[in-house]
């Protein structure tokens, strides 16, 4: 099977030691027809735009807070639901009303 002599096809790794080795990809064993030249590829435009960081659409959101403000906040909030937990509830008067007071004893 007779592989495409393309510069497309070979890749030269260089070892530590500066020597270069050429090397063929398995998949122009299997692919032969995908492995021929495409014609020059236009080079990617580098020029970066005047005012890089003006439109954030694309890029992320600016923090509000620091760090350590979004970490006093969390602490504050688990600290406030864990003393609400803590807290007794009212006591409910669920249940048999108390005696009136009388000076009768009980009855046994």
């Amino acid at each position: 099977m007779a592989v495409a002599s393309s510069a497309l096809c070979y890749t030269n790794p260089t070892s530590p030691a500066g020597q270069t080795y050429v090397t063929t990809p398995g998949s122009a064993l299997l692919f032969p027809s995908l492995c021929h030249a495409v014609g020059d590829m236009p080079a990617p435009e580098a020029d970066l735009p005047l005012d890089y960081c003006a439109e954030r659409t694309a890029m992320m959101p600016k923090r509000r807070r620091t760090r350590a403000q979004n970490r006093a906040h969390r602490i504050a909030t688990e600290r406030r639901q864990n003393r609400e937990e803590r807290r007794p509830e009212p006591a409910s008067r669920v249940g048999p009303a108390p005696p009136e007071t009388d000076d009768d004893p009980p009855p046994f």
